[in-house]
């Protein structure tokens, strides 16, 4: 049955994957846009969406963007959907969110992660004149700090601390914020908890967040040494990342995220009186180790070293140490720690049969590294 569904974040990586396949499915999409100049906000949402993949007009034709942010109040939002959509809506789908992770940005990180989800949960409530909408929330599988890490729970403990960043600090509240319309009895709430998305080998949308990021500023270390020392570089960059190489890695591809996020929501035998939490993960995930492996192969470099923590200050840092490591901080924790992910309640309701855990090995490493670094090519 065909359903109109509410998606913030729908110009990111993973919502704009989502609203292609709600689209896909039939649906129609109303779609949450910052306005940015020199573009309509239309133009933005039909651009982010049809570089998934192409859709058909008819498809294209149910897709509407909506202006404004999530920062703005729920009535302010509620107008704005009310002045180009005036039926009922049957999901809300919260996936808006900034990887700020500085002390500094606090502020904007709140008001963004935190209040920005409030405002969401408020709108659900008021948008409908009878039924509210479901309400899926978009957080992440690294939001219960360093003690949950063996393994991270599909629950909201009571307390949590040792948080890595800010960015999972407000993740971890938004949730609570999530759980507690569910406790109240206001509304059917869904939580899904993505470990670090990667695209796939056939992927054109292009992510410069997460493991892309590590990507970038390796490629950027090697461009500098090739050019500083000309026909004399051979590829040896003699730099050293903190990481510990037998440390898993839980790099998750977008379509199995995405295929996920949809089964469940759609799953009949969930309970509408209890908040339902699922880490959506890769259950066979590479070392760091294997990704290494595939990162250097892919940018043809050699000696980049991985070191753990606790012997990195054997020796000083070089300058370019410096800096990558000062470049890549918001992903070390992930590069050094072991964290492993309870599945049960994702397997109660997903078979394996269904969807087996991705394989994320080292042709499909190099693979996804090839297409992101077309874009550098192209450039």
């Amino acid at each position: 049955m065909a359903k109109t569904i509410f998606l913030t974040g729908a110009t990111g990586y993973v919502g704009c994957h989502l609203a292609h396949k709600f689209l896909t499915d039939g649906h129609t999409v109303l779609a949450l846009v910052r306005p940015k100049n020199g573009q309509s906000v239309q133009a933005r949402i039909e651009t982010a969406v049809t570089e998934v993949g192409a859709l058909a007009p008819e498809m294209l034709a149910n897709l509407v963007a909506i202006p404004g942010t999530v920062e703005e109040s729920a009535e302010t939002l509620a107008t704005a959907i009310r002045s180009q959509f005036s039926g009922p809506i049957d999901e809300l789908w919260h996936s808006a969110a900034i990887f700020n992770f500085k002390e500094r940005e606090r502020p904007l990180v709140e008001a963004t992660n935190i209040e920005g989800t409030r405002h969401q949960l408020e709108l659900a409530c008021l948008i409908n004149a009878e039924t509210p909408p479901r309400f899926f929330y978009i957080s992440t599988a690294y939001c219960l700090g360093s003690e949950f890490n063996e393994p991270v729970p599909e629950a909201i403990p009571d307390k949590v601390t040792g948080f890595r960043s800010i960015y999972e600090w407000s993740k971890h509240n938004a949730e609570r914020l999530v759980d507690h319309y569910q406790q109240a009895g206001r509304l059917d709430v869904a939580i899904f908890r993505p470990s670090i998305v990667i695209g796939t080998p056939e992927t054109a949308v292009l992510c410069n967040s997460g493991y892309y990021q590590v990507l970038t500023e390796c490629r950027r270390l090697r461009t500098v040494l090739e050019r500083n020392q000309g026909d004399l570089f051979d590829g040896n960059v003699q730099t050293r990342l903190q990481g510990n190489p037998d440390t898993p890695l839980n790099l998750v591809p977008i379509d199995f995220v995405v295929d996920s996020m949809v089964y469940l929501a759609h799953c009949v035998e969930l309970d509408a009186n209890q908040t339902h939490l699922f880490n959506i993960v890769n259950e066979q995930p590479p070392t760091v180790k294997d990704v290494h492996h595939a990162l250097v192969t892919s940018l043809e470099m050699r000696g980049l070293k991985l070191v753990a923590p606790d012997q990195f200050g054997a020796e000083p840092m070089t300058q370019f140490e410096k800096v990558i490591n000062r470049r890549i901080a918001f992903q070390a924790p992930y590069m050094h720690e072991k964290i492993l992910f309870a599945t049960d309640a994702f397997r109660q309701f997903v078979p394996v049969q269904v969807l087996p855990p991705p394989e994320v090995d080292l042709a499909y490493m190099e693979q996804v590294n090839a297409m992101f670094l077309t874009q550098f090519e192209e450039d």
